[in-house]
């Protein structure tokens, strides 16, 4: 029996090139999976899938405005959480590309993390697991 897992999310971005740029430059074997236009009450805009066959981050163009920053307390998407095999890679592939840590996750024996800040200010958080514990990997008493 397969069990439920969040397939993607869907953002709205105000550079859909940049944002897409950011992912793919922080993981470079996901890929645009989809890509193209549509009217959205009333407005034309871009989107584009990127990710791999089974899960990826839906980017719709064309935004507005700003999301809450992740200190706030406004209802919203604070960050996107991607696991990755190797988070100092990531960090060193975004370095090249120009961004900058905006702050390392809690210390715990099972996990590491790094979260950025892309330059349409949403957050996302690559996050390292060094067990296949279930148990170690989840303990948030650490």
């Amino acid at each position: 029996m397969e069990h439920a897992q969040v397939e993607h999310v869907n953002i709205t971005v105000k550079d859909i090139d940049e944002t897409s740029a950011f992912l793919l430059a922080a993981i470079p074997d996901w890929r645009i999976r989809g890509h193209g236009t549509m009217a959205w009450f009333g407005k034309q805009i871009r989107w584009l899938h990127v990710g791999t066959d089974s899960t990826y981050v839906a980017l719709q163009g064309g935004g507005e405005g700003g999301g809450p920053h992740w200190r706030e307390h406004r209802v919203g998407v604070k960050h996107i959480g991607i696991v990755v095999p190797d988070l100092d890679a990531v960090v060193d592939r975004l370095s090249e590309a120009g961004y900058r840590v905006d702050h390392s996750g809690a210390s715990h024996p099972s996990r590491r993390s790094a979260y950025f800040i892309e330059r349409d200010e949403l957050q996302f958080e690559f996050v390292e697991y060094s067990s296949g514990n279930p148990a170690e990997r989840n303990d948030y008493g650490t």
